[in-house]
This record gives structure tokens, C-alpha cells and sequence, in this order.
């Protein structure tokens, strides 16, 4: 490869980065960016006494759409933020771009929810298993959308 061909292939990786902002592989750094969204966003909601209120009264329903509900907003960041970006959607498909996602940020925003409750006591004070996994999950829903936020608007 000649000097004048790596400058090239330089000066389009620089466009694609700065000016088409089109989205790079997903690695290490952009899941310690999208954890630290998730701690942002999640220690906001931890110490507020209503989330004890509501989180400890969600039936299964609310749970579970809780879950869905954190899911399809993730899939809707994931697509309009990240994926509309990707230039050849022939090589990046939607669906290996959204799955890496949206595990890992659900996993961050689970783990980061259970570590910000733990840290506080919450599940010495509430001294049952299945209520402490409602609070994770009353929590992991904002957390979810700060670790996409984090990550995605923070590149793009």
C-alpha cells in the first residue's frame, strides 16, 4: 500500500466519523460510555421515595410491561440515532446492529440498577427476593434509556 493510498483510506475514515457520523463496531468504550448513563440516569430515580411506593406495588403486569415498554424505546434509540447513520445496511444488517445493543444495554441498565440499590441498602431494608427484582426492574427502566442516550447521542 502506497502513502497516497493510506491517506486516502485515512481522509475516509475521518469523513465517516466527523462529517457522516456514521456508527463504528461497538466496543469496550462505548459500554463503559453507556454504563455511565445508566448510573446517571438510574441514581436519579434510586433515592426518590416514590419509586419505594410504586416499584413494591407493580403486579406482574407491570412488570412486564415495564420490561417491553424499556425495550421498544431501546429499539427505537437503537434505530433512529444508530442504525439510520449506517451507510451500507447491506453489510450491518438491522438485526446483529440491534441485538448487540439492546442486551447490552439492558443487561447494563439490570446490573447497574441492583449495584445503585444495593449500595443504599435497599434490599437489607426490604428483606425479600422478589421485591427487591421489582425495584430492579422499576429502576432499570430509566437507567435503560440513559445507558442508550449515553452511548448513542454521546457519538453521534
Amino acid at each position: 500500500m502506497t502513502k497516497l493510498d493510506q491517506i486516502a483510506r485515512d481522509t475516509q475514515i475521518l469523513r465517516e466519523r466527523l462529517v457522516e457520523k456514521e456508527p463504528g463496531h461497538f466496543g469496550m468504550r462505548r459500554i463503559v460510555s453507556a454504563f455511565f448513563g445508566a448510573l446517571f440516569f438510574g441514581f436519579t430515580f434510586v433515592l426518590k421515595g416514590l419509586l419505594f411506593e410504586v416499584g413494591l406495588n407493580l403486579s406482574n403486569a407491570n412488570l412486564l410491561l415495564l420490561i417491553l415498554t424499556a425495550w421498544i424505546i431501546l429499539s427505537a434509540e437503537i434505530y433512529f440515532v444508530g442504525y439510520a447513520r449506517v451507510l451500507d445496511k447491506t453489510k450491518r444488517p438491522f438485526g446483529q446492529f440491534w441485538a448487540k445493543r439492546i442486551i447490552t444495554y439492558y443487561c447494563i441498565a439490570l446490573f447497574t440498577s441492583f449495584l445503585l440499590l444495593s449500595v443504599y441498602g435497599v434490599p437489607e431494608m426490604v428483606q425479600n427476593t422478589w421485591l427487591t427484582f421489582k425495584l430492579v426492574i422499576a429502576v432499570s427502566f430509566p437507567a435503560a434509556v440513559g445507558a442508550a442516550l449515553a452511548d448513542l447521542l454521546g457519538k453521534y
